[in-house]
């Protein structure tokens, strides 16, 4: 990234933590320290690294983004992350909802992609290279958040223009199958909505398959392509990260959340918590501090 874009990213994050933003769907990020390996739950969303790596794991996987690769999760995905920084070097990112409207308008608006050469497009998550229009866009974006007058009213043009550059992307051929509703990239999308939007309730393989009009077995293929997990594995990595999130941010008891997120049994849900986080649930504690630009 430019030396501009720094400048301007720590004149916004004074010190380690999350920052909330001027601008509905835009967060910033930063951390001096290094984070091994651990699991993670990202949104629909666009994660521009300012400075700094991260290399991200699923299944058999691995992406990793930095100052020249952006990461696009064009869907919902449980997966594990490594940070590499230092207090010379810190990690620092902006992470900007992706807005599925505007995603439908542009796409609808443009052209057939040419054949792009994604080497793992039936991921639903993919890297690509930052491009000087991109880092334009960041630069200006990260100006335009010094001011709540200038966010309101530039930002979200902003945001249009800098979702028509990662469309053009070169690994994009996911995220243009995902909003061709008929395709089924786009049924698994709206099925992992499903599951998120619903995880504490019974849910099964079939009803999930049925929901979207596909055989259990075409369901179960698409599914494990596209997010490296079967349905079972998917439902109960969003069931765990609600968890840590209702202990860690809301300060609901252990036996609470057990119940909240669709265990039947507390006991079952502390064996599946600590082996897949590390550390018992009642351990469970804020990713990071919290604080809002001013």
């Amino acid at each position: 990234m430019k030396k501009e874009i720094l400048i301007q990213a720590n004149k916004l994050l004074p010190k380690d933590g999350g920052y909330d933003t001027f601008l509905d769907g835009v967060k910033l990020y930063k951390t001096t320290s290094y984070g091994p390996r651990g699991p993670l739950l990202y949104d629909i969303c666009l994660v521009l690294v300012l400075q700094g790596k991260k290399i991200g794991y699923l299944g058999n996987n691995t992406l990793e983004y930095n100052c020249h690769q952006y990461l696009v999760i064009p869907t919902i995905l449980p997966f594990e992350c490594e940070t590499y920084a230092t207090k010379e070097e810190p990690f620092m990112c902006m992470l900007i909802s992706i807005d599925k409207k505007i995603m439908y308008e542009l796409i609808d608006s443009m052209s057939k992609p040419k054949n792009q050469t994604c080497t793992n497009c039936e991921l639903g998550v993919f890297s690509d290279n930052v491009t000087a229009d991109i880092e334009d866009i960041t630069l200006r974006l990260l100006n335009t958040l010094e001011s709540k007058e200038e966010s309101k009213i530039l930002g979200p043009q902003l945001l249009r223009e800098l979702f028509y550059r990662i469309i053009r992307g070169e690994h994009a051929h996911f995220l243009h199958k995902m909003f061709l509703n008929t395709n089924n990239e786009a049924k698994i999308s709206r099925s992992l909505k499903n599951i998120h939007d619903n995880y504490s309730e019974h849910l099964d393989v079939p009803n999930l398959a049925r929901d979207e009009d596909m055989s259990v077995s075409s369901f179960h293929t698409h599914f494990k392509k596209i997010t490296s997990h079967t349905p079972i594995q998917y439902i109960k990595k969003i069931r765990l990260n609600k968890a840590k999130d209702l202990i860690a941010r809301h300060r609901y008891q252990v036996n609470d959340t057990a119940y909240e997120v669709g265990y039947e049994s507390v006991a079952q849900f502390s064996r599946d918590f600590k082996t897949y986080f590390g550390y018992p649930p009642k351990e469970a504690k804020p990713l990071y501090e919290e604080y809002v630009i001013n």
